[in-house]
C-alpha cells in the first residue's frame, strides 16, 4: 500500500478526466526524467522522494487516469498518480462504469507467450521482440491470465 492517497475531492475530477474519453496529457509530469524504476520497485512501495513527486505533480490525476484506462486490471504494477496497484484496483472498482474494457492481447504478447511455451528464455524473447524482460514477463502473464482454466502454463 502506498503512503499517499488522493486529495479530497479528487475522485470527482478524475471522473471528469475519464469522461472526456481522450488520452490525458502527462507532458508536465513532475517525474519527467526520473528513472522508471523509482515507481516500479521490485518489492514494496517507492521511496518517499518518488511519492513526494506524485503528491505535488500538476498532472497527477491525468497520470492516474491514463493508468486506469490502459493497464491490464489483472496485473496492475507500479505507482501512478501516487497510488499503488491495490489502491488503483479499489478505485477502478468504484469507477468501473467509466473505464474501458480490457484491451485485446497485443499480437506481440501472443508471440512472447508462444515463444515461452516453446521453451525460449525471457531474455531471448526480449531480444527477439526488442522489449525489456519485464515487458515480456508482463506479456506472458497477461496471456496466461486470459487462457481457459486448466490450460498449460509456461515454463518457470
Amino acid at each position: 500500500m502506498s503512503r499517499t492517497t488522493l486529495p479530497a475531492g479528487a475522485e470527482g475530477e478524475l471522473r471528469a478526466i475519464l469522461a472526456r474519453n481522450t488520452a490525458p496529457s502527462t507532458a508536465d509530469a513532475a517525474c519527467a526524467g526520473t528513472a522508471t524504476e523509482s515507481f516500479h520497485p521490485e518489492q514494496g512501495p517507492p521511496g518517499d522522494e518518488a511519492l513526494a513527486l506524485c503528491a505535488r505533480c500538476p498532472v497527477r490525476l491525468a497520470c492516474l487516469a491514463l493508468a486506469l484506462r490502459t493497464e491490464d486490471p489483472v496485473h496492475r504494477e507500479g505507482w501512478y498518480g501516487g497510488l499503488g496497484p491495490a489502491e488503483r484496483d479499489a478505485l477502478a472498482r468504484r469507477l468501473r462504469d467509466q473505464l474501458a474494457p480490457s484491451p485485446p492481447v497485443p499480437e506481440e504478447a501472443a508471440t512472447a507467450y508462444r515463444m515461452r511455451r516453446e521453451g525460449a528464455s525471457v531474455g531471448t524473447i526480449a531480444a527477439a521482440l526488442g522489449r525489456c524482460t519485464r515487458t515480456v514477463q508482463r506479456y506472458v502473464r497477461t496471456v496466461e491470465s486470459r487462457a481457459p482454466r486448466g490450460a498449460r502454463r509456461t515454463p518457470p
